[in-house]
């Protein structure tokens, strides 16, 4: 993708097709119309339904019980303008909206991903400016039942904060099971959040974690509230909170020099005028006041008055402040904890436990981004104009990251099974290497060809070798191994 696709012959050119594909094929034969025309006839296809029958195909015995569901943006350089009237002919629109790239200034479009036991069974391109409460309401409405078909029935969808809606939980909760982080801004989420006891909480078999839940319900749906503490978020959130109580600390006494050194023409403007800067405070208070007073020329001449000079009498403000500890304790209560909620109210089906761990491996979702965008995978440019090759090349990264995704636990499952290990990049044996750092290791090794007849793999180590081996006769076959 980090070139147009009349230079892919050159890239592929590089590559033994004839040992990855098939035999009989060359560079010449990757030309920009045959991309071209492949890309349009996978988007004409449908790429959502392909995608989930060849992961379907794929995974086997492979099979998670949650689908973790999360969008991030794609960055494009470029117009993607359309006449006007003409935008419903095109299949995603490539335009501005929320950027996690933190490039407002670009057009994107959006990916939403579904995960399963860390393996993509869902990808689909959107429109740039898609909304994430929207979409996820609409992904169950138009794919639930065609991924329910593919795994099975009591699969549970896991969102974070920007899917808890009362929308979303009525229409959600008609035909789904789901877990969700619930938002700290709701007051009923703040209220069961400061008055939730720690000491009271129980422990868990996840190390660092304390847990209690409730019943409650929330957009006219009954929903069980896992309020969870963490340690380590704990230390972590008191650690800032405390500088920021300091740097507002800072900020304060500035303020109180420049309103001490500020005249008044009556106290009870001083007075309003220290009030007005204590509502800007948070985690500070006013504990006293004291006012000064002098005579100063009614003309506003510098130095002593005259014994019958007309003067007249103006006020300064001295405050003394604290920090406001009810407020900091009232802060400190919150600290740590947060809220996760399903509507699967029995605990015998979902403990409290497995609610929070599938709430965690939301970050499934998040390493495939990270994959998706890792620049030793893909580029950060597509070349592409047409948005319906967009969708199909989007499609195209989904699959390789299932390849990424099944070869990473492949290699892993191998060297648990065998106990053996290879070093990861700290040259240190792991049985839980990535793919990544496989791929960073196997980079350097070349075909030798002697005309246009392969005759050797070259600059192939020990490690190669070993990783190979762990990952099967089919890997080895790909490097001439035990062939020929």
């Amino acid at each position: 993708m980090d070139r147009p696709l009349y230079l892919f012959p050159e890239f592929i050119a590089t590559k033994p097709v004839e040992i990855l594909i098939r035999e009989g094929l060359k560079a010449e034969d990757f030309n920009d119309d045959v991309l071209g025309r492949t890309l349009d006839k996978l988007y004409r296809a449908g790429t959502e339904g392909i995608f989930m029958q060849i992961a379907a195909n794929a995974y086997g015995e492979y099979s998670g019980r949650f689908l973790h569901n999360d969008t991030t943006s794609m960055s494009l350089q470029g117009e993607y303008e359309h006449e006007e009237g003409n935008i419903d002919a095109v299949p995603v629109q490539i335009t501005h909206g929320y950027s996690r790239d933190h490039r407002p200034d670009l057009k994107q479009f959006v990916i939403s991903l579904v995960m399963s036991d860390s393996l993509p069974v869902f990808i689909q391109a959107l429109s740039g400016n898609i909304s994430d409460k929207n979409h996820f309401r609409e992904i169950v409405k138009e794919y639930g039942r065609s991924l329910q078909a593919k795994w099975s029935e009591d699969r549970i969808w896991v969102w974070d904060s920007a899917g808890y809606s009362a929308k979303n939980l009525q229409e959600i909760s008609k035909s789904y099971k789901w877990i969700m982080r619930v938002p700290e801004t709701l007051s009923e989420a703040k209220e069961v959040l400061e008055n939730a006891d720690t000491e009271k909480m129980k422990s868990t078999y996840l190390n660092g974690y304390r847990l209690f839940s409730t019943e409650v319900e929330y957009g006219g749906v009954k929903q069980r509230w896992v309020v969870v503490f963490s340690e380590k978020a704990f230390a972590r959130e008191t650690k800032t909170l405390e500088k920021k109580i300091k740097k507002e600390k800072e900020r304060v006494e500035r303020e109180v020099w420049h309103l001490f050194n500020q005249e008044f023409y009556s106290e009870e403007d001083a007075v309003k005028a220290a009030q007005e800067r204590e509502k800007r405070w948070k985690y500070h208070k006013i504990i006293a006041t004291a006012m000064e007073t002098k005579r100063k020329r009614e003309n506003g001449g510098r130095g002593r008055p005259g014994k019958d000079e007309p003067t007249q009498t103006v006020y300064r403000v001295k405050v003394e402040f604290a920090e406001d500890k009810s407020v900091i304790e009232k802060e400190m209560l919150k600290k740590g904890k947060f809220i996760v909620a399903t509507n699967e109210l029995d605990s015998e089906k979902l403990s409290d436990e497995e609610v929070l761990k599938a709430y965690k491996e939301q970050q499934h979702a998040e390493r495939g981004f990270r994959f998706l965008k890792d620049p030793l995978f893909f580029a950060h440019s597509m070349f592409l104009e047409r948005e319906s090759r967009i969708v199909a090349m989007v499609m195209i990264m989904g699959l390789a990251l299932m390849v990424y995704s099944i070869a990473e636990r492949k290699l892993r499952e191998a060297l648990e099974k065998t106990g053996e290990t290879i070093p990861d990049q700290r040259g240190k044996p792991t049985q839980k290497p990535t793919i990544r750092r496989v791929f960073q290791v196997f980079e350097g090794i070349t075909v030798l060809y002697k005309g246009s007849e392969m005759v050797a793999v070259l600059n192939m180590k020990p490690i190669h070798y070993k990783v190979l081996s762990l990952l099967g006769h089919e890997y080895e076959r790909m490097y001439c191994i035990g062939y020929g």
